[in-house]
């Protein structure tokens, strides 16, 4: 790719500012606070629009950072480059209320649609991560030596892919991660329910346990109480004995009944013959009157004691009756309750081995706990064949440019799986951190390039340095230089500095001054 020209029609500071562009080196100088980074941004911008924040964060977004004060409805401009052997036109307003976008091949005069993805297309999938991690270079700044490293792993993770940012492996893992915590949720809640049914269920148990034993306490007490009747199998039965003794007590007011008769006959008879054969009938008639009535009367009376006593037995055995009907009633009643209780109780126990059983047995979230577990095992894999295959060329490759500008000082940088860094001396190998601040913009430069080289595929990209060469000495900065020139890109090196445009003239290599 190669950008020719860029218009900017209002976008931060800079207004209708036109740039035209040469395929080789490209110097746009100025001063601080000239608008060198603004263009950087607009280009950007270009290329993949600006995307708004909300809340506090849209206070130092992009969009407010860059919005004109003057004129903001036009908010934006025009790049031309060209891709694939083709022209290219694209035109954007970023402004909310008119944003708008048109991307024009000159070449045949087709006009293409940004908004479904024509220009990605043209871009060849570069992403925005892939774009600012390598095309787009800007000075380390203020980050220390651990920091680099962080950030470099940073870069890694956003390139988890095939070669071409096409698959993201890191975002796919944690796409992963984020689902199987939901299944992990649910799981959880699922297994608080079952205990708490368990809990549930086993507390009705308890319930039904202690209603069975006050049952049976009960029983107990009916027992008792039908011993004390004698209504206990092997024993007297009570109603017999008061059967016996009611029979005993009939029969005898029937022997009384019959004396009583047969004293009565027998009396009359007396008083008749005594009457007849003796001189003194009146005076033994009374005597034997006399002897009769009292007789009669103390057998009436013990008659009547007899049928008191018949009353009394008798409802002694209906009051006998009623108790046994009624502590009848009650151990029926208490054996149904029981054989009631013992059934609920085994259906509860029932339910519970159940949910017992189903607690051996994996659940739908386990199952896919247990299926994103797998996914992820095999993104892990993937991800280490990955950094086997991609992390081995990318490191080949920054040696390679390392070496060449260090003149051969730092020949081989290594990488471990976390990509930690280090650089191979030929003598000792030297962590990342421990070397100097210019030596680590070397590397950092090296990875850029290399990385751009493997991400952006065929297209190779303009590189773009935003005052990159601040902590660099002349020796390292015309050794950069010279390979940039080598390489046949077009770079864009933005400067406040005159020591790039010095060096490059001193070594012979052609380039355009851009002044802003």
């Amino acid at each position: 790719m190669i950008i020719k020209r860029v218009t900017i029609k209002n976008f931060g500071k800079i207004h209708d500012k036109t740039l035209d562009l040469s395929p080789g080196i490209n110097v746009l100088y100025g001063e601080n606070e000239s608008g060198k980074t603004t263009v950087h941004t607009f280009v950007k911008s270009m290329f993949y629009g600006i995307q708004r924040q909300r809340g506090k964060a849209a206070r130092n977004d992009v969009y407010t950072t860059y919005e004109p004060w003057e004129n903001p409805a036009v908010y934006g401009g025009t790049l031309w480059f060209l891709c694939g052997g083709k022209r290219f036109r694209l035109t954007r307003n970023f402004h909310k209320t008119s944003m708008s976008s048109e991307l024009l091949c000159e070449n045949d005069g087709e006009l293409l649609d940004v908004e479904k993805g024509d220009l990605d297309t043209v871009l060849g999938g570069v992403s925005e991560a892939v774009y600012d991690n390598t095309v787009s270079v800007a000075q380390l700044k203020s980050v220390t030596g651990q920091d680099l490293v962080r950030e470099l792993q940073n870069y890694m993770a956003s390139y988890q892919g095939t070669g071409d940012s096409s698959v993201d492996l890191g975002r796919a893992m944690q796409m992963l991660k984020m689902s199987r915590k939901g299944f992990q949720v649910q799981a959880e809640r699922r297994r608080k329910e079952t205990e708490k049914e368990q809990e549930k269920l086993s507390a009705n148990m308890d319930y039904l346990r202690q209603e069975m034993e006050e049952l049976t306490e009960r029983r107990f007490e009916v027992e008792d109480k039908e011993k004390s009747l004698h209504m206990i199998p092997g024993e007297d039965d009570g109603v017999s004995m008061l059967d016996e003794r009611i029979h005993s007590i009939h029969s005898r007011r029937l022997l009384v009944g019959a004396g009583m008769v047969l004293l009565a006959v027998l009396a009359a008879a007396g008083i008749y013959l005594l009457g007849n054969v003796l001189p003194n009938p009146v005076v033994l008639r009374v005597i034997a009157g006399i002897a009769a009535v009292l007789l009669l009367f103390g057998l009436g009376r013990y008659e009547m004691s007899l049928t008191r006593e018949l009353v009394k037995r008798t409802k002694m055995k209906a009051r006998w009756l009623q108790k046994q009907e009624k502590l009848k009633w009650n151990r029926e009643n208490l054996d149904e309750a029981m054989e009631e209780k013992k059934t609920a109780l085994s259906n509860l126990q029932t339910e519970y081995r159940e949910y017992e059983d189903e607690s051996y047995l994996p659940t739908a979230e386990d199952t896919e706990i247990q299926a994103l577990n797998m996914a992820m095992d095999t993104i892990e894999a993937l991800s280490g064949n990955i950094h086997h295959q991609v992390g081995g060329k990318l490191r080949q490759r920054t040696s390679q440019i390392l070496s060449e500008i260090t003149g051969g000082k730092y020949q081989e940088v290594l990488m471990d799986q976390e990509l930690r860094m280090t650089v191979n001396t030929q003598e000792r190998v030297v962590p990342l951190e421990r070397l100097s601040r210019g030596t680590m913009e070397q590397i950092y430069f090296a990875l850029r390039m290399a990385a751009g080289e493997l991400l952006c595929g065929e297209e190779r990209f303009p590189v773009i340095l935003d005052d990159v060469f601040g902590m660099y000495d002349e020796e390292r900065l015309a050794a950069v230089l010279r390979w940039l020139h080598k390489e046949r890109r077009q770079i864009i090196i933005s400067t406040c500095h005159k020591r790039e445009m010095e060096i490059l003239e001193k070594e012979g290599i052609p380039f355009q001054k851009l002044m802003l």
